[in-house]
């Protein structure tokens, strides 16, 4: 019997702050931070379990506003791309919505409010989901995979799952909700059939913490990542 071809998808943003969630969570359940510096090749290839795994495809942005969140970002996905052969990163937009400053009744588009140093961020995601729904169409389109994953709990992504199961010959689209986000009823309803990632699959999906590149030189998980 000819396997089933697997396509995962994940939705960046909605895994990372799924994976906070937990790190924050007490008991049995709770993550370390060291959950941040994921295998996602190794978890990709856990959530499709029988079927061969085509492509790994990667939504997020380049996050701005703070140099030290940068940084740690940086060193994520160079680490993952040279780790990960079958991983596509797709990138959207980070924008820092324009907002009016509490402290100095003023409007601001800057991290810190210039008059009195007041934290303003209200950051926005743009593209992801787009690009999202857009591959996953492609890709069924194109017959690239019999069945996708979609590791993501966001609602707005009911449409294209819809989409993609009514195709004829049908395809199977199922959605794999992060630990420490929310069962959303809407996808379950849409997709095939939907499971949660377990923490423990995300425990056993970590990357080394050196990463040697190409050219002799490493990266290293970063140090705030390390324990806690």
């Amino acid at each position: 019997m000819t396997r089933k071809k697997a396509i995962v998808y994940i939705d960046g943003f909605n895994l990372y702050f799924g994976l906070k969630a937990s790190v924050k969570f007490k008991g049995k359940r709770r993550l370390t931070r060291r959950s941040y510096w994921l295998d996602l090749q190794k978890l990709a290839e856990s959530v499709v379990r029988d079927a061969d795994l085509v492509a790994v495809k990667y939504f997020t942005a380049r996050i701005k506003g703070n140099y030290q969140k940068q940084l740690r970002q940086n060193a994520f996905l160079n680490a993952v791309q040279i780790h990960c052969p079958k991983l596509q990163i797709f990138e959207g937009r980070y924008l820092l919505r324009r907002i009016f400053c509490s402290q100095c009744r003023q409007h601001h588009e800057l991290f810190i409010c210039p008059s009195c140093q007041n934290k303003n961020v209200y950051p926005e995601e743009k593209k992801s989901d787009v690009n999202v729904a857009t591959q996953m169409m492609q890709d069924a389109y194109e017959n690239c995979f019999d069945i996708a994953y979609l590791i993501s709990s966001d609602s707005d992504f009911v449409p294209p799952i819809k989409a993609i199961c009514s195709m004829t010959p049908p395809k199977i689209v199922a959605v794999a909700f992060p630990p420490g986000q929310g069962r959303s009823k809407e996808l379950q309803d849409a997709a095939s059939f939907s499971f949660f990632i377990p923490v423990n699959g995300i425990r056993q999906s970590l990357l080394p913490d050196t990463i040697e590149k190409f050219d002799g030189t490493s990266i290293f998980i970063p140090d705030e990542w390390k324990c806690g």
